[in-house]
């Protein structure tokens, strides 16, 4: 059984973020949410299906049950390859909300392809007492691109934010200019509406040094997330 409280996700995840991971990540495990109490937190990953992640209660009785992935082509339902591993599978992130009264999860699909991988992600959580998707639709980026949920900036609030290479002219591996996806966190719906986007000028090999033009200082989730990132 994992147990987590908001004071200590809050210091393990700037700990772990630090390092490269994100410690209140698990396939399978067990979490508190605010109103709710301690949910069960299950991913799926069934051959011929799509990812998806089910929440249950204590007395078992399924309180959210979400697909994860599929909008970008029928390539994100699950296959099984000779040696037994699952693509794409599917991780999920705990994280804090916007406030005490909520918690905030990203569960993330990878598939792998030959040269890269593609990630297709949702955002759900808690807000006094009720689940719900906080995402109308799946967001997707690939292996060179990023997800985050939280803090975007004293200005910006909690929110969302997604970004990807700008593939022109050049070769797949060249640097490239980046684009940044920005949503903020309706707090009477409890969904993410987009505001707007912010593309580099310049070209980069990384993401980071791409963040860094646009004045963005948050981390990427996708590599933060143990056995993700590809």
């Amino acid at each position: 059984m994992v147990r987590f409280r908001r004071g200590a996700i809050m210091a393990s995840l700037v700990a772990a973020l630090c390092l490269g991971t994100v410690a209140a990540q698990a396939e399978h495990g067990q979490a508190e949410f605010p109103g709710i109490g301690m949910v069960t937190i299950r991913t799926i990953k069934a051959v011929g299906s799509l990812p998806a992640v089910v929440l249950a209660n204590a007395r078992g009785r399924v309180l959210l049950n979400a697909t994860v992935g599929g909008t970008q082509s029928e390539y994100f339902r699950i296959s099984q390859g000779a040696d037994g591993t699952l693509n794409p599978t599917v991780h999920y992130a705990l994280l804090p909300g916007p406030d005490p009264t909520s918690r905030a999860v990203l569960a993330v699909a990878a598939a792998t392809g030959g040269s890269d991988c593609a990630y297709e992600a949702i955002v759900f959580g808690s807000e006094r007492g009720k689940l719900s998707l906080w995402t109308p639709k799946t967001i997707d980026t690939l292996a060179e691109g990023g997800i985050y949920v939280g803090q975007l900036s004293p200005r910006r609030g909690y929110g969302l934010a997604v970004w990807n290479f700008i593939w022109g002219n050049e070769p797949h591996v060249a640097p490239h200019r980046y684009r940044v996806s920005l949503y903020h966190l309706n707090r009477r719906r409890m969904i993410f509406y987009p505001t707007g986007t912010m593309t580099t000028r310049r070209r980069y090999s990384d993401d980071s040094s791409a963040l860094r033009e646009l004045g963005l200082t948050f981390p990427n989730l996708t590599k933060a997330i143990p056995d993700l990132s590809c």
